[in-house]
């Protein structure tokens, strides 16, 4: 491998004028400070305004997460006054996750060009009119099928990408391990807070208040208060920037101190550049985020069958899994920012999936049901912070994170499509539409994400595993660790060794010295593929399998319209 090949694993530098790639290549082969300009005279940023900066940015979704479960609550009302069937229902609510399987990558690649606090008010505007135009499709008898669904696309633009915009910011602000999972686990516990606190309230302000458009039109203030956080986001955003000496780690560290170089634009062949480590966890997500993220939408018609109890109870019962992430998932975030084990609990969370799920199927009892739904409910607390920060420790170059995790979402939203549909239509073809059968398929998905999470956790302590997949293991130690680490994987490594050996003759001829790489740098380097030509194959058969999951999704959906199967996928569910 030459050093050229290792340098365009990392990031597309092509843009560079030949003096700026040589000033780069000096930047990654000497040892910088890269915390900041020494001739800043700025201040450093203080705690209580990093505060008032997560707060505002954990806000920014409570209107998106609020109306998540609005649609599904008040299903049999829309049904009702709308006169639909459940193949039109299926339309309304999968509509989201289907405009996201190719929506949310190019939103990716803005997000990671703009920035996330510009991109979070532009996405936040576009869920706040999608509001507005649902709320205003069921007012005063109109009961608008078409504008409904037209109300539902506009809100997807921002629904899909929202929560992306929102790491993006913290990925700014944050560090690896100096409260940038504690931000994550703050996201998602607010988010579950706002998808509880809608899908709870729905039917109760649509009786009380005499119309289930009421519920829409609250839901579209709590989008509006959402809008107002994302403006004051992005104005504290430049207020901090012009007052103060913030470090953005969004960007490589040799590429922080060189703030006025435009960063690298984006080009195709970026996407097959990300190493093999990040294809597997893509594979754990189609598996467990979307089997847990799905669960939901036969949660409440599987309460309702093992207790045998009516919607309003099964409602409640299926609802209790948002409570539990709102208080654990902080504390996982400060578990992983002080001691790491990403990949340990990303482990959990699918074995924890697996457990609920053979609860359920292979037990019919009240008790077992309680157990099973506090695993998933426990499976749920495990899902957002560990993913959101291996994908984060893996990539080689931070500034590509947006796209990274556009990238996974957008397969994980096709692959939502095909487990609903076709649990539906397993349960169409039971005599007594049980969901027994349907609950086989959430088994199968969460065995598979053991596998794949089994697969990088074993990486994480074999010898083997380390030399193909060294990010694996860098994502899993302890924060304060990782320098030693990288230089125990660089020296141990037969791979590593032979990037250094490369690198060290190329320094050599150019400066006569034997100048020794960074230890940033060789992270950047052992996060890379690895240049050869079957982690190029691999590479290339991950991405073809991610794009057929895309395309199985909306086929499945097309089948699913014509067989006419429930309708019950939330889209935009709370998850990675």
């Amino acid at each position: 491998m030459s050093l050229s090949s290792a340098r365009s694993d990392i990031a597309p530098i092509d843009s560079f004028s030949d003096e700026k790639k040589a000033s780069l290549d000096n930047d990654l082969t000497t040892p910088t400070p890269v915390l900041g300009s020494t001739a800043s005279t700025k201040p450093k940023l203080p705690i209580a305004w990093q505060a008032v900066m997560v707060f505002l940015t954990c806000m920014c979704t409570f209107g998106n997460h609020w109306s998540n479960g609005l649609i599904i609550a008040l299903k049999t009302t829309i049904e009702t006054n709308l006169k639909i069937n459940n193949s039109e229902f299926a339309t309304l609510v999968a509509v989201t996750n289907l405009m996201n399987t190719f929506l949310c990558v190019g939103v990716g690649f803005l997000i990671d060009r703009f920035g996330g606090a510009s991109s979070s008010v532009v996405l936040a505007a576009f869920h706040f009119a999608g509001s507005i135009v649902q709320a205003g499709a069921t007012t005063n008898g109109y009961d608008n099928y078409p504008l409904l669904v037209a109300g539902k696309v506009i809100a997807a633009v921002g629904d899909g990408s929202l929560d992306n915009a929102q790491h993006k910011i913290f990925t700014t602000y944050f560090a690896p391990g100096k409260g940038f999972a504690f931000s994550i686990g703050l996201i998602w516990a607010m988010a579950n807070l706002a998808q509880f606190t809608g899908q709870a309230t729905a039917n109760v302000m649509a009786t009380d208040l005499g119309s289930y458009a009421w519920p829409l039109w609250i839901s579209a203030v709590i989008s509006l208060l959402s809008l107002l956080c994302a403006i004051g986001v992005s104005l504290l955003d430049k207020y901090l920037h012009a007052r103060y000496d913030i470090v953005d780690h969004s960007r490589r560290p040799d590429q922080r101190k060189i703030s006025a170089k435009k960063m690298p634009t984006f080009h195709w062949p970026a996407v097959r550049r990300l190493p093999l480590t990040f294809w597997i966890l893509v594979l754990f997500a189609i598996f467990e985020n979307a089997g847990v993220q799905a669960f939901v939408s036969i949660s409440t018609q599987f309460a309702q069958q093992r207790l045998q109890s009516g919607a309003v109870i099964g409602g409640w019962v299926s609802s209790m899994y948002l409570l539990l992430p709102v208080a654990l998932t902080p504390f996982l975030g400060v578990f992983i920012d002080a001691y790491g084990h990403r990949v340990t609990l990303l482990f959990m969370s699918g074995m924890l999936f697996l457990i609920s799920m053979l609860f359920l199927r292979l037990s019919g009892t009240v008790t077992s049901f309680i157990v099973a739904y506090v695993f998933y409910a426990l499976s749920q607390s495990f899902t957002p912070a560990p993913q959101v920060e291996i994908v984060r420790s893996i990539i080689p170059d931070p500034h590509y994170y947006g796209l990274a995790f556009a990238i996974k979402k957008s397969i994980v939203q096709a692959s939502i499509v095909i487990i609903v549909t076709v649990a539906g239509k397993l349960q169409d073809e039971s005599p007594t539409s049980s969901l027994m059968n349907p609950v086989i398929m959430w088994l199968a998905y969460s065995a598979i994400s053991v596998v794949a999470a089994g697969i990088l956790l074993i990486a994480c302590y074999t010898k083997v595993g380390k030399r193909l997949l060294p990010a694996a293991r860098l994502s899993q130690v302890r924060p304060r660790d990782l320098a030693e680490e990288v230089d125990k994987l660089w020296n141990s490594t037969r791979a590593t060794r032979e990037h250094q050996s490369v690198d060290l003759e190329r320094t050599q001829s150019d400066d006569g010295t034997n100048a020794l790489l960074t230890n940033k740098r060789k992270e950047v380097i052992m996060k890379s593929p690895m240049d050869s030509s079957t982690s190029l194959y691999a590479r290339w058969a991950a991405i073809i399998m991610g794009a057929l999951v895309v395309v199985i999704g909306w086929a499945i959906f097309g089948l699913g319209v014509e067989w006419g199967v429930h309708g019950n996928i939330i889209a935009g569910t709370v998850g990675t």
